[in-house]
């Protein structure tokens, strides 16, 4: 081999090197452009749903406008309030078991409990009113 071809060959090698760099950077750029972009949507989407559920906690509408069905519940003594969210959810009083049982975690109601009877409430109540009627601060109708 002559040295014209052997310089040819080597100079051919490191384009093809330098190539390869150039394409495999491009490639990892991409990548972490997409990536970055996947990260900001999970986070928008989760900051967006956040607040939503935020917002109900204190300004959950109630299921209908007034003046509502009329519904009969019965809080036990010794039941926690799980299976009164659950009595709550499963007559239509509520959209979201969970959501109310967050809303009696932050209420006065934690500390105080709920008086055992049997109490009408309607789907035109907040859950904020159902809890003062099962507390015992407003009479039941």
């Amino acid at each position: 081999m002559s040295k014209t071809s052997s310089r040819t060959n080597t100079k051919n090698r490191k384009n093809s090197s330098s190539l390869e760099n150039w394409a495999s950077g491009i490639v990892g750029g991409i990548f972490n452009i997409v990536l970055v972009v996947v990260i900001l949507m999970v986070i928008y989407r989760f900051s967006v749903s956040a607040y939503q559920y935020g917002i109900r906690i204190f300004g959950e509408p109630p299921m209908s406008e007034a003046p509502g069905v009329e519904v009969t519940v019965e809080i036990t003594d010794g039941m926690d309030f799980d299976g009164i969210a659950q009595q709550f959810y499963d007559k239509g009083l509520v959209r979201d078991k969970n959501l109310f049982k967050l809303q009696e975690y932050l209420s006065n109601y934690t500390k105080d409990g709920f008086i055992e009877g049997t109490y009408t409430v309607t789907t035109a109540m907040t859950a904020e009113e159902m809890m003062d009627v099962i507390g015992g601060l407003t009479k039941d109708e």
